[in-house]
C-alpha cells in the first residue's frame, strides 16, 4: 500500500456528459438566446452558422462544436502550471459588515472598508474590495469603493458593478492616475437564455480602449426558478448559456468568464438563493464534473459557501461541508472567503476562520500514508514494554507529519482551556485579522492620491447631478 486519499465518485458517465452536450447544442439551435443588441447581432452575423429572428439568435451544431473544440485546444496549449496547492482567494464585495466587536451586521463605514481592503492587501489579493462603503449615497458606492481600493492596496480594484459609460471613463482615469489598468466587468447573462442589452452596450463602448480590460460574465441559473429543477435539464441549460456567451465574447473580441457553468439551488420556503446547503453540494458535483468535461481541464477553483449571517455554528457547518465536498472533487483554490449570507455580508473574523477550515480540509484530503514498512507485532511489543507509544521511534519520526496542529481550533482539554483564560475563537480570529491588517504597509504616492481625489470629486459631482 502507499497513500490512501478520500475521493467522491463523479456522478456522470462519459456517455452522460456527451448527451448533455448534445442536448445543449440542440437548445442553441432550436431555442437560441435572446439578444436584441444590434451591434452584437451584426458581429455574430459574420459567422457562418448563426441565424436570428426578431429577438433571438440561433447557433448551428457545426458552429458550436467547432468553437468548443477550438476553446479546448487553446486550454490544452496553456503552459500555466496546474494549481494543486490549497490556497485562499478573495470574495465579492459585501453590502454589509459583521462588526467583529459587537457582531452587529450593518453597512460598513469608508474607514472600515479601507481597513478590510488592507486585510486583503496583506494577503496579496487582487479583485474587488471585500466590503462596500455604506456611508455614502448608493449612487457613489462603486466610485468610492474603487478609490478605497486604489488608496489602500497594491492589486485590488475594478470589476464592481457600473453601467454608466461616463462613470466608467472617470474610473479609467482614476486607475490610470495610480498607474493601473481598470477592469470593467459587465454581467450580461440573464437566465434563462437572455443577454442584457444595457450591459452589452456599456461594454462595447470600451472594447477598443487600451486603458481598460473589458470582461463579460454570465448566467447564474437557479434550480426551479431560472432553470429547470430537474438536475440534468438544469445542466443542459447552463451548458447552452455558457457556450452562447463564450461565442458572443469571441465574436466581439472581448474576454469572458470562460467555459464555467453554474447551477445554484433556490429555497422555496424563503425565496432566496441557497449557498452551502446539501442540495448545493450535490449540484456542485454535477457542475464540477461537467466543467471538466467541457474544458478538458481539472476543476481547481471552489468557493466557501453559506447563508449564515454571522460567523456562527451555521457558518461553520455549511462552510466546512461545502469546502470539504469541493476539495474531494478536486478544488484547491477557494474564493468567497469571509463572505456570508450568500454574498451580502463580510466578516474579517470569518476570513481568518476560513483559513483554519481550509487547513482542516487539506489534512483530510491528504489522506493516510499506508506505506510504512513496520512489523506490527514488533511495534506493539515495543509499546507494551514501554507502557505507551509516545517515545517509540515510529511515533517520534512520524507524528509531526501525521497530525494537523490548528492555530485557533486548538485541541485543549477543558482544564487547559480554563487555565488559558477561556479564550473565545472569535476574539482570537479578530486579533489575527488585526495583525494582518497592520502588516499592510502600502502607501500610494501623494501625487497619485491627489490626482485620484481630483478625478473622484469631478466624477461624484457628475453622478449626483445625472
Amino acid at each position: 500500500m502507499s497513500r490512501w486519499k478520500p475521493v467522491i465518485i463523479p456522478p456522470w458517465s462519459l456517455s452522460d456528459l456527451e448527451e448533455i452536450l448534445n442536448d445543449a447544442v440542440r437548445v442553441l439551435g432550436k431555442i437560441g438566446v435572446e439578444c436584441t443588441h444590434q451591434r452584437v447581432r451584426q458581429h455574430l452575423a459574420r459567422w457562418k452558422g448563426v441565424s436570428w429572428d426578431e429577438r433571438r439568435v440561433y447557433f448551428s451544431e457545426d458552429l458550436v462544436r467547432a468553437h468548443l473544440e477550438n476553446r479546448r485546444s487553446s486550454l490544452r496549449q496553456q503552459t500555466e502550471k496546474e494549481q494543486t496547492q490549497f490556497r485562499l482567494g478573495g470574495c465579492w464585495a459585501g453590502l454589509n459588515y459583521c462588526d467583529p466587536e459587537t457582531q452587529q451586521v450593518r453597512p460598513a463605514s469608508s474607514a472600515e472598508a479601507a481597513q478590510m481592503a488592507r486585510l486583503w492587501d496583506s494577503r496579496g489579493l487582487d479583485g474587488v474590495i471585500p466590503v462596500m462603503p455604506g456611508d455614502v449615497p448608493p449612487a457613489l458606492a462603486t466610485l468610492t469603493a474603487e478609490r478605497i481600493a486604489l488608496e489602500n492596496s497594491r492589486f485590488l480594484g475594478g470589476s464592481l458593478t457600473v453601467t454608466d459609460p461616463e462613470e466608467v471613463r472617470y474610473l479609467i482615469d482614476m486607475f490610470a492616475a495610480a498607474e493601473r489598468r481598470y477592469r470593467l466587468v459587465e454581467q450580461v447573462g440573464i437566465s434563462p437564455l437572455k443577454l442584457d442589452p444595457q450591459g452589452l452596450a456599456t461594454a462595447l463602448c470600451f472594447v477598443e480602449n487600451p486603458d481598460v480590460e473589458v470582461v463579460l460574465t454570465g448566467f447564474i441559473p437557479m434550480a426551479g426558478t431560472t432553470c429547470p429543477l430537474d438536475p440534468r435539464s438544469a445542466l443542459i441549460q447552463s451548458v447552452a448559456e455558457t457556450l452562447a456567451l463564450d461565442m458572443v465574447c469571441s465574436a466581439l473580441g472581448i474576454s469572458g468568464s470562460g467555459l464555467s457553468i453554474r447551477v445554484e439551488p433556490f429555497d422555496f420556503q424563503y425565496s432566496f438563493i441557497v449557498f452551502g446547503s446539501p442540495e448545493w453540494c450535490l449540484y456542485r458535483a454535477l457542475v464540477i464534473q461537467t466543467n471538466e468535461f467541457l474544458t478538458g481541464q481539472p476543476a481547481r477553483y471552489g468557493m466557501f459557501r453559506s447563508v449564515a449571517k454571522k460567523p456562527d455554528s451555521q457558518a461553520a457547518c455549511e462552510r466546512t461541508a461545502s469546502v470539504l465536498w469541493q476539495a474531494l472533487l478536486g478544488a484547491r483554490v477557494f474564493g468567497g472567503v469571509g463572505q456570508l449570507s450568500v454574498d451580502e455580508v463580510f466578516s474579517p473574523q470569518q476570513a481568518v476562520l476560513d483559513r483554519e477550515i481550509l487547513a482542516y480540509v487539506k489534512r483530510t484530503v491528504e489522506g493516510l500514508d499506508l506505506s510504512a514498512e513496520v512489523d506490527p507485532l514488533t511495534l506493539i511489543e515495543e509499546g507494551v514494554r514501554e507502557g505507551n507509544f509516545v517515545g517509540v521511534p515510529d511515533t517520534v519520526s512520524r507524528f509531526r507529519k501525521f497530525y494537523w496542529f490548528p492555530e485557533i481550533f486548538r485541541h485543549w482539554n477543558l482544564g487547559r482551556w480554563q487555565a488559558e483564560g477561556q479564550p473565545s475563537i472569535l476574539d482570537e480570529a479578530w486579533a489575527q485579522a488585526r495583525q494582518e491588517i497592520a502588516s499592510s504597509t502600502f502607501q500610494l504616492k501623494e501625487s497619485q492620491r491627489a490626482e485620484i481625489e481630483r478625478i473622484y470629486q469631478k466624477a461624484a459631482s457628475y453622478i449626483q447631478n445625472r
